[in-house]
């Protein structure tokens, strides 16, 4: 369904006496979501507040106009000519108004302007020259970019504009969140870990505005963890203080026969929750919990077998004629400069299967 979205558009007129001038607070704000519905011009009172321009008058009493653009990673979207509205009164020397983005994007007047000729602008129409965001506008959702709203004011009868502001929405879309090692989702039987200290890793979309955040728990041999009550049982014995990023390696006070579970979550911001307010509220993408069971002094004579075999599902040609010829694993795993056994060398080589790979023999 089409809707039409109008922006009104305010001016203010610069006289030999003094200009008017425009500003946003905030100028820019940072989102991992923004709805295309957050900017219905039908229902402006529907819309989460995010900005606050301030038109200020010039020096001499006088009614002022204002004009809107829209623009989407610098293209201009909407505007800017049929976009321009004029206050319904005249303003005093100096005189200031505060318009939040539910007055400048609305099919309606408002308490200090009303439209001044603009024609009515189909949002659809005005981005179908633009396939990827028509795409996500049909889908409810903001793609990656800026989108920028100008602006422009001046006196009734000036004939430029006087001054400019703009408010900016910087959009990354936050991806899913997936665990690698150590451990199993939970519901499947969880592995045996002993190898310290335990390297967690994940793959996570990095948004550059979320650090991604860290939580495992610990629960008792006689009570492993289930789907619906891991939230809120067993103990938290580690929550990142800091952001840590797709990986985290440290000397854990892991308990023997304990079983521990873990996950990594994102806060989202979205227009109700924007970063610039640094707001502890709001939603989280989370990853699904892994589980795994800490058992110390667990043998490690099987893991070079254990590990030939994930390397023969591999079905690599160039392993297959190593082991061919006589080659056979260690049971360690080299990655990034650190030593992995047991199941974390297990847990990353299962992470290959799959996926292309490419085999080099070093000295």
């Amino acid at each position: 369904m089409k809707r039409r979205l109008i922006i009104v558009a305010f001016c203010i007129s610069i006289l030999s006496l003094g200009a008017t001038n425009v500003s946003f607070s905030p100028q820019e704000i940072q989102l991992n979501r923004l709805s295309t519905l957050s900017f219905d011009p039908i229902r402006p009172e529907s819309q989460p507040i995010l900005t606050n321009a301030t038109v200020t008058n010039g020096s001499e009493a006088q009614r002022i106009k204002m004009q809107v653009v829209l623009k989407w990673n610098n293209q201009t979207i909407i505007g800017p000519q049929e976009l321009v509205s004029i206050s319904k009164e005249v303003l005093s020397p100096h005189q200031s108004v505060i318009l939040s983005n539910r007055d400048l994007i609305t099919e309606h007047e408002n308490i200090y302007f009303e439209p001044d000729g603009y024609t009515e602008i189909d949002i659809m129409d005005s981005i179908e020259n633009y396939p990827t965001l028509e795409e996500a506008a049909i889908s409810g959702y903001f793609p990656d970019g800026v989108l920028e709203l100008e602006l422009s004011v001046k006196g009734e009868n000036s004939p430029n504009w006087e001054s400019t502001g703009s408010f900016r929405i910087r959009i990354r879309n936050a991806g899913s969140i997936q665990l690698i090692s150590p451990g199993r989702p939970i519901g499947q039987t969880p592995p045996n870990v002993s190898a310290l200290p335990l390297s967690f890793f994940w793959n996570a979309v990095n948004t550059g505005f979320n650090d991604e955040q860290l939580v495992i728990r610990e629960f008792a041999p006689y009570l492993p963890p289930q789907l619906s009550t891991v939230e809120r049982s067993g103990t938290e014995v580690y929550h990142s203080e800091t952001g840590v990023m797709s990986g985290f390696s440290d000397y854990i006070p892991f308990n023997d026969g304990y079983y521990y579970a873990w996950q990594v979550y994102v806060p989202l911001y979205d227009e109700n929750n924007p970063l610039n307010q640094r707001s502890s509220a709001g939603n989280s993408l989370k990853s699904r919990w892994f589980v795994f069971r800490f058992v110390e002094d667990m043998p490690s004579d099987r893991d070079g077998s254990d590990i030939q075999a994930l390397l023969n599902q591999l079905e690599n040609e160039d392993l297959l004629n190593l082991q061919n010829l006589g080659f056979t694993p260690t049971g360690e795993v080299i990655f990034e400069g650190k030593v992995y056994r047991g199941q974390d060398a297990i847990d990353l080589i299962s992470n290959l299967l799959g996926k292309e790979i490419e085999v080099r023999i070093m000295d």
